[in-house]
């Protein structure tokens, strides 16, 4: 794609898809700007496109094939992820897609093929990789030695969209626990080959807002957990890896990273925190304008999404299996 001002479609203004408007609209990611959206609250989008001067789209094949729009950006609740995908790749244009990208695997696999199929530049904005207590664990992992345990979890506060107790959209086994799943493959290249899992309802009636999980990564037999909560008040990220020469041990929400050997803990210097949201749309536009590939294409995205359909199934056979 050559060098020039891309114009932005943009699919998505809830809680996410703003912090995707505010920083196109405020000249933060150089070579792209935001020229027109989408919502599925058809009122409340119209009105705020009107405002901003934006055009305004009913329908994500509309978007799609508006003559501005050069780029699809995607930051809807799941199950609208792989329509915007099929809409960008029937139109022949590059998509970048929040995650996770679908809520089943077969809706995943689906929307990698359209855009593989169109043979559109496609990629799942997998924010946490671009966290700076994540980067600087991954520089330093090699300092831990041998791998042999990861231990990764987060709190968030209780939500209030309503679609997240919806089980057609995956329910926050998958929503809250597709950042775990893709930091674990991300710092060490292995997929999910088993887990076991339990899940529990604080406040949800149809799904489960916390969950434990432990897994087993291969090739390798690498252990990990990975247990997440939206029950609470509170927001961390801990993060832990345990080798045979150090353990590495963080929180990618509080932005420490520590080394650890024998009873000795030592800082490991952790850069600056980023908007996540900046960095994924900025790493998009310079993909596009340099040719490079995508580094988290759909593929990823799929792979991200199995793993967290192993989990939500070790939840249910647990549950099956329950005195």
């Amino acid at each position: 794609m050559p060098h020039e001002m891309l114009g932005i479609g943009l699919a998505g203004l809830g809680r996410h898809g703003i912090r995707y408007a505010q920083h196109l609209l405020a000249g933060d990611v150089p070579g792209a700007r935001l020229v027109a959206v989408h919502r599925r609250r058809h009122d409340e989008g119209r009105a705020w496109a009107g405002i901003r001067g934006l055009a305004y789209h009913d329908t994500l094949a509309g978007l799609a094939t508006d003559p501005a729009v050069d780029v699809v950006v995607a930051a809807l609740p799941p199950s609208s992820h792989p329509g915007a995908v099929e809409a960008a790749a029937a139109a022949r244009k590059p998509v970048l897609v929040e995650k996770p990208l679908a809520p089943t695997v077969a809706q995943a696999e689906r929307a990698a093929a359209a855009a593989r199929q169109a043979g559109i530049e496609a990629m799942v904005a997998n924010t946490l990789r671009y966290n700076s207590v994540i980067r600087a664990l991954a520089a330093a992992l090699p300092r831990a030695g041998e791998l042999h345990l990861l231990a990764l979890n987060q709190r968030l506060e209780r939500s209030g969209r309503p679609w997240l107790d919806d089980p057609a959209e995956g329910g926050p086994v998958l929503n809250t626990g597709v950042h775990g799943i893709d930091v674990l493959r991300f710092l060490t290249g292995s997929e999910v080959a088993f887990a076991q899992a339990l899940g529990r309802r604080v406040h949800h009636r149809a799904t489960h807002d916390l969950f434990a999980a432990t897994l087993r990564l291969a090739p390798g037999s690498l252990i990990a957990t990975l247990d997440n909560s939206r029950a609470g008040s509170g927001r961390s990220g801990r993060i832990e890896a345990a080798g045979s020469e150090r353990q590495l041990v963080g929180d990618f929400v509080h932005g420490f990273l520590f080394e650890l050997e024998g009873h000795a803990r030592r800082p490991l210097a952790v850069a600056e925190p980023v908007p996540t949201v900046r960095e994924v749309l900025r790493d998009f536009v310079a993909v596009l304008s340099s040719g490079r590939p995508s580094p988290i294409p759909l593929e990823e995205g799929v792979a991200a999404v199995r793993s967290c359909a192993l989990i939500a199934d070790a939840i249910a056979r647990t549950e099956e299996t329950r005195p």
